[in-house]
């Protein structure tokens, strides 16, 4: 798995991929510990533009993510893995 940052001042951006479900969730989780353990000085924002599905265990990988390294912020999500989100009870990852 491919996932792309990019840096813009003190900000980190990490664009999701299109897929982030049962099958790929320990390869994206492994991956984004080593993004995240690079990048601690930057504010960190998870950009989920390209994101058309995500399953149960990416949210739990997702939020793991934001308790174990704090405030992180996705933005461009859309409304239908919007739904996904708050049908499984995971919004605050939106906030």
């Amino acid at each position: 798995m491919d996932i792309q940052r990019k840096v813009i001042g003190e900000k980190m951006i990490i664009h999701l991929p299109e897929r982030v479900d049962k099958e790929v969730s320990l390869e994206f989780e492994k991956e984004m510990y080593c993004i995240l353990n690079a990048g601690t000085n930057f504010k960190t924002v998870i950009d989920a533009s390209n994101l058309e599905h995500i399953s149960e265990s990416g949210l739990r990988v997702l939020k793991k993510l934001r308790l174990e390294f704090g405030d992180l912020k996705m933005i461009n999500i859309k409304p239908e893995v919007f739904e996904i989100m708050k049908e499984k009870g995971y919004t605050e990852l939106y906030s």
